[in-house]
């Protein structure tokens, strides 16, 4: 007892006065890995964002929690997660934060990452009662409205001919959301796309709502969720829907952080379920049942559709031709037990559509899902002896397309951490709510394997690394016959101070794809794109912070002449308390000779919105983030944005070009709590 609490006292100073604001750091590394995985700008982040929210203003009392309610903050690993479950059932209760320094796994820059959202209070014997009038006098309320533009005119506005943009190039959104304690929480929201008509003609008023009410813990009942949710179990081969990372510079993070059923409050308009979802809680026994109804956008045609439409944008008549033309229905169960070192899961789901999905054939999608039914189920498991760690998952759907996913991560000492992982998709197996590691966009067609090492060799650094290799036995979009790559990931962290921190990053992927058309030698060739990042930060004072950055990237094909790019960055934060007033600044120049050098640059953002521009082209680009609160009810952020390309004449392509060489944004929003 006396070496845990002098410990204790030895690193209390290097967190103490650490504010309740969501670590930056963290959600650059999040963001930042997820557009690159992605290789799209389209990511959407928004739900593990408002999760985070969510527990930055209702942090999670480390005496009174549970593995789901920590799995939910999305950063952690199951390894971490594990630990801490046991460390606080060791010493039971906490006395406070700082004994996270004693948690197997706990470095640094983990507890920096963890402290805005948790807290050590004495356990709530009786949790509160769900009475109208404690709700009425605890209840939090919470409304936030925002409003985006792009200041040059584009293409699609220029005029009323046809197919053009229907609506103002405004985009609007408006979000409502009550708490009480963590049982009840309530939300509504509206939004508008910018190209979108914001009428009663084509829409109701904005063109996309949603709504949900979830409950917590009623007796047996754990959870009961009406409206829009999301459900994801175990390594998600079955239902996974929500966000999942995948590879990113949290190494060790790769056992799918699946958290059962939960409200949906994101603006994304597919990746959701919309209907009812319960689950009961029975000793060691879970059993969670959903089903979902909703419409969703496709091309119809002669009765079927060839496509789901994704992107959630119905801005010009073209588009609301497939809006909300099919019906689509969702019946899912899942049990689960759970022990002190093991659990186990059965999922199951059934997918009907009201018209059968009959794809546009071609040699790569012959063995992709057809028709209007699709059953899918799965096994999982995850346990624990002493040091070593074993998870995974096996699935199959009615097709016979089979799945499997199985792991290993291990701790030889307190200094060093390791996980394995290998996945293998057969090629016919596509589960529509599928969503696993994968180097894919889905688990389909690939296997793989993966080892992640993470090492604390000396005080104030850490080094991270994984090598991924995978093979693909099919053929894929763009590449006419079986192929291969890998993947290879370094970084080092440096943090001897709260005051100074750096890390720098490479990363190198090697992949196949068909060669051009006018290269008569070969029909496919090699790919790879490195990248480096240098990132230095360093405070001033106690309220003035820097960052320089420094990213390069490379890209070379067998086929055609290698290509460089390279982005200089400077960021400058400043905060004050009284006023309540921080302002983030940074210019930026790039210069990346095209699309394939692109570099994803993770900006600073207003309230529930994320930035990660993809960099290519000559030019520069700085923005200005300012956050005003003008009470302790209501608060006014604004951002102004600005790139310019130094050599071209146009941005954008179709109805999104803008004549001219700047790209303006500008973005507010305004939030009232009560």
């Amino acid at each position: 007892m006396f070496c845990r609490f002098y410990i204790v006292f030895l690193f209390c100073f290097a967190i103490e006065g650490y504010s309740k604001e969501i670590p930056e750091e963290l959600l650059e590394d999040i963001y930042t890995q997820a557009a690159e995985n992605s290789e799209a700008e389209s990511v959407d982040l928004t739900q593990v964002y408002e999760d985070l929210q969510f527990y930055a203003q209702n942090p999670i009392n480390l005496n009174q929690t549970s593995k789901e309610e920590l799995e939910r903050l999305h950063f952690l690993s199951a390894a971490q997660i594990e630990n801490l479950l046991y460390y606080i059932y060791m010493h039971f209760p906490l006395e406070n934060s700082y004994e996270l320094q004693l948690v197997p796994g706990f470095y640094k820059q983990d507890i920096r990452n963890l402290l805005p959202f948790i807290k050590v209070e004495k356990v709530e014997k009786h949790p509160p009662k769900l009475s109208l009038k404690k709700i009425g006098t605890y209840g939090k309320h919470q409304l936030i409205s925002r409003t985006d533009a792009v200041l040059e005119k584009k293409k699609g506005y220029a005029s009323a001919t046809e197919n053009n943009y229907l609506g103002s190039p405004l985009y609007a959104s408006l979000k409502y959301r009550f708490s009480y304690s963590k049982r009840l929480l309530a939300g509504f929201t509206a939004e508008k796309d910018a190209g979108e008509p914001f009428d009663w003609k084509y829409n109701k008023g904005f063109d996309f709502y949603g709504a949900y009410l979830q409950l917590n813990d009623i007796k047996k009942l754990k959870t009961v969720v009406i409206g829009d949710y999301v459900a994801a179990y175990g390594q998600g081969l079955v239902v996974g829907s929500g966000y999942g990372f995948g590879k990113s510079g949290m190494v060790l993070q790769v056992e799918s952080q699946k958290a059962g059923l939960r409200k949906y409050s994101s603006t994304n308009e597919y990746a959701f379920f919309r209907g009812i979802g319960t689950s009961w809680k029975f000793g060691k026994l879970d059993c969670s049942a959903f089903y979902s109804f909703r419409t969703i956008d496709g091309d119809t045609v002669n009765g079927a559709f060839a496509s789901i439409k994704k992107d959630g944008l119905h801005r010009t008549s073209t588009d609301f031709t497939k809006k909300h033309s099919v019906n689509q229905q969702l019946l899912g169960a899942h049990i689960g037990l759970s022990y002190t070192y093991a659990r186990f899961g059965f999922t199951l789901s059934h997918v009907q559509l009201d018209k059968p999905l009959l794809l546009k054939p071609y040699p790569y999608n012959s063995l992709y899902f057809r028709g209007k039914e699709q059953t899918a189920a799965g096994v999982h498991y995850a346990f624990r002896w002493q040091q070593l760690r074993f998870f995974g998952e096996t699935a199959m759907a009615n097709n016979n397309g089979f799945a499997t996913l199985s792991g290993l991560s291990f701790s030889p000492v307190s200094s060093v951490g390791i996980v394995c992982l290998h996945r293998y998709y057969s090629t016919s197996y596509d589960v529509l709510f599928s969503q696993s590691f994968s180097e894919n966009s889905k688990a389909n067609n690939e296997e793989g394997f993966y080892l992640g090492v993470e090492v604390h060799p000396f005080q104030y650094w850490k080094f991270s690394a994984y090598a991924d290799a995978f093979r693909f036995p099919w053929l894929k979009y763009g590449v006419d016959k079986p192929s291969a790559g890998y993947d290879l990931f370094f970084q080092a962290n440096y943090n001897p101070v709260d005051a100074l921190s750096m890390y720098f990053r490479f990363r190198t992927k090697q992949k196949e794809k068909n060669s051009p058309l006018d290269n008569p030698t070969t029909h496919f060739q090699q790919t790879q794109r490195s990248s480096f990042r240098y990132v230095l930060q360093y405070a001033l004072d106690d309220n003035i912070n820097l960052q320089n950055t420094i990213e390069s990237s490379y890209y070379t094909e067998s086929a055609t002449p290698s290509s460089w790019g390279w982005v200089l960055g400077q960021d400058l934060n400043y905060f004050m308390l009284k006023p309540a007033l921080s302002f983030d600044l940074r210019y930026e120049i790039f210069d990346a000779q095209n699309y394939a050098n692109r570099i994803y640059f993770y900006e600073k953002d207003v309230l529930y919105a994320f930035s990660i521009p993809a960099l290519y082209g000559k030019g520069s680009r700085a923005y200005l983030l300012v956050k005003y609160a003008l009470s302790a009810k209501v608060s006014v952020q604004f951002k102004l944005a600005q790139t310019v390309y130094a050599e071209q004449k146009s941005i954008g392509t179709g109805r999104e070009e803008i004549e001219g060489n700047t790209k303006t944004d500008v973005k507010l929003l305004l939030r009232w709590k009560l």
